[in-house]
C-alpha cells in the first residue's frame, strides 16, 4: 500500500495528508455544517432587535341572524330627515359587523425587551462554543491522520522486514532437505527448520492484515477510497523534534486548547442565561402600528383608510415561580460548567506532562533498540558463517536469525512509537497550526 515518491516529485510530508483530510473528512464536514446552523441562528437573533412587518387581509362573507346597527339609526334618521324636510341623513346605513374586509399593515417594534438582546449574547455564545468544537474536531483529525499513517509504515516496516528473512528460512529448509537426503542430518532439523519457516509466515500474515486495516483506516480519514495507493513519506520528514520545556508546553496548552475555549464559551452562555430569566420579573414596552383600509367592499381611495398607534406593556406578575426556578437551574448550570472548566483544565495539564515523559522516554529507547539491533545483526552474521563452515548448531543459528529479527521489529516499532509520541504530545499542548 505504501508506494515509493517518484523522483522529481515535490517532497511529501505529514501535513500535506492532514491538509486532504481537513479539506475532506466527511464527520468534520458535518461539525462545520453544524458551525454553518449556529451562525443562522445568531443572525435569527439580530433579527429580533427590527421591527416586524405583515402583511393582514380579511374577507367575511356574513349569515344568518347577524346583527346589524344600520337597523337601530336608519328609522331615527328617516324621521330626521322627515322633520327637517329634507335628505341629509342616510337611511340606507348597513352597520353588519365585522365589516366584510380588512386589509392592514401591522408594524411591531420592541422597545424595552432585554430578553432580546440577552438572546443574541446567548446565540453569539453558542456559536464560539461550536467554533472552538470545530477546531477541537480538527485537531483531533490531524493527530489521527499523521498517527494512522505512522501506524501504517510501521506494518509496513515490519511486513519488509519478514519479506527479507524468508529466503534465509526458504534456504535453511532447503539445505536441512539435502542434509537428511545425504543422512547429515535427522529429521528433526529438518522439522525445525519448516517449523521456524512457518512461523514467520503467519507473522507475516498477521503483519499484512494489520498493515491492510491501517491503510483502510488511514484512507477513510482522508475519505479516499479505501483501497487507495498510500505515498510514502521519507522518515526524515516525519522527525519533528518537539524541545520545547515541559513547563512551556503547559503554558502553550492552556492558551491553545480550544476545549478551554468551548467551556467559557458555554459558561458566558450560561451566564447570560441567569440574566434572560432574571429580566423575566421585569416589564416589557413593544410598539404597534397598523395601516390599512376596511369597509363592506374593497375601497382604497384617500378617505377610506385608517391608521392605529399602540404602546403595548406587559408584566408578568406571578407564574408560580417558573422563573426563578429557571434562573435557579442557569446559576446551577454556570457553577457545573466552571467545575467541569477547572476539571479540564487539570486534565490537560495531565496529559501534556504525560505526553512529555512518553516523548523522553521514547528517544531514549531509540538509541538501546538501535544498539540492540547492530549487536543482533553481528551475532547473526558471525554465527550464520560457523553455521555455514558446520561449526555452529542449526539451533544455535535459528536462535541467533530470531533475535536478529525480533531486535529489527522492536527497533521499527520503537522508531515509529518515537512519532507517534510526538504528534501525542503535538496534540497536548495544541501545537498544531490550524489554518483558521
Amino acid at each position: 500500500m505504501l508506494a515509493a515518491m517518484a523522483h522529481g516529485q515535490p517532497r511529501l510530508s505529514l501535513d500535506d495528508y492532514v491538509r486532504e483530510g481537513l479539506a475532506n473528512n466527511l464527520a468534520l464536514k458535518q461539525q462545520k455544517l453544524m458551525l454553518e446552523k449556529s451562525g443562522q441562528s445568531v443572525r435569527q437573533a439580530s433579527g429580533l432587535f427590527m421591527p416586524s412587518v405583515t402583511l393582514n387581509a380579511r374577507y367575511t362573507q356574513l349569515g344568518g341572524n347577524v346583527v346589524n346597527l344600520g337597523d337601530a339609526l336608519n328609522p331615527a334618521y328617516a324621521a330626521l330627515n322627515q322633520l327637517t324636510n329634507s335628505s341629509a341623513f342616510p337611511t340606507d346605513l348597513d352597520f353588519r359587523l365585522p365589516l366584510r374586509q380588512e386589509t392592514k399593515v401591522s408594524i411591531t417594534q420592541p422597545l424595552l425587551q432585554p430578553n432580546v438582546l440577552f438572546n443574541y449574547q446567548i446565540q453569539n455564545s453558542l456559536y464560539n462554543a461550536t467554533e472552538a468544537a470545530t477546531h477541537v474536531s480538527e485537531r483531533d483529525l490531524a493527530a489521527k491522520i499523521k498517527t494512522a499513517y505512522l501506524t501504517h509504515a510501521k506494518t509496513t516496516r515490519v511486513v519488509e522486514l519478514y519479506e527479507k528473512t524468508l529466503p534465509l528460512l526458504d534456504e535453511n529448509v532447503r539445505v536441512n532437505e539435502r542434509l537428511v537426503a545425504n543422512q547429515k542430518a535427522t529429521l528433526d532439523a529438518l522439522y525445525r527448520a519448516k517449523a521456524e519457516l512457518s512461523d514467520v509466515k503467519q507473522k507475516l500474515a498477521d503483519a499484512e492484515r494489520q498493515q491492510d486495516a491501517a491503510a483502510q483506516y488511514f484512507n477513510y480519514l482522508l475519505a479516499r477510497p479505501l483501497g487507495s495507493e498510500i505515498q510514502a513519506i521519507a522518515d526524515d520528514a516525519l522527525a519533528e523534534e518537539l524541545t520545547m520545556s515541559l513547563d512551556d508546553a503547559q503554558a502553550k496548552a492552556k492558551s491553545l486548547r480550544e476545549e478551554l475555549m468551548q467551556l467559557k464559551a458555554g459558561i458566558a452562555a450560561s451566564e447570560t442565561s441567569v440574566s434572560i430569566n432574571t429580566a423575566n420579573f421585569f416589564p416589557t414596552l413593544s410598539l404597534g402600528i397598523d395601516y390599512g383600509f376596511q369597509g363592506n367592499r374593497y375601497d382604497f381611495r384617500s378617505g377610506q383608510d385608517f391608521f392605529t398607534a399602540s404602546l403595548v406593556a406587559q408584566w408578568n406578575i406571578f407564574n408560580g415561580f417558573q422563573d426563578d426556578a429557571k434562573r435557579q437551574q442557569a446559576i446551577i448550570e454556570t457553577k457545573r460548567l466552571e467545575t467541569q472548566l477547572a476539571d479540564t483544565e487539570n486534565l490537560i495539564a495531565l496529559q501534556v506532562r504525560q505526553a512529555h515523559n512518553d516523548v523522553r522516554v521514547a528517544k531514549q529507547a531509540i538509541q538501546t533498540a538501535s544498539d540492540r539491533l547492530l549487536a543482533a545483526q553481528k551475532s547473526f552474521e558471525l554465527i550464520a558463517k560457523k553455521y555455514e563452515q558446520g561449526k555452529a548448531a542449526q539451533v544455535e543459528y535459528l536462535e541467533a536469525r530470531t533475535a536478529y529479527t525480533n531486535a529489527g521489529i522492536n527497533e521499527i516499532i520503537t522508531r515509529y512509537d518515537y512519532f507517534i509520541k510526538q504528534v501525542e504530545m503535538e496534540r497536548a499542548a495544541g501545537l498544531y497550526k490550524l489554518n483558521n
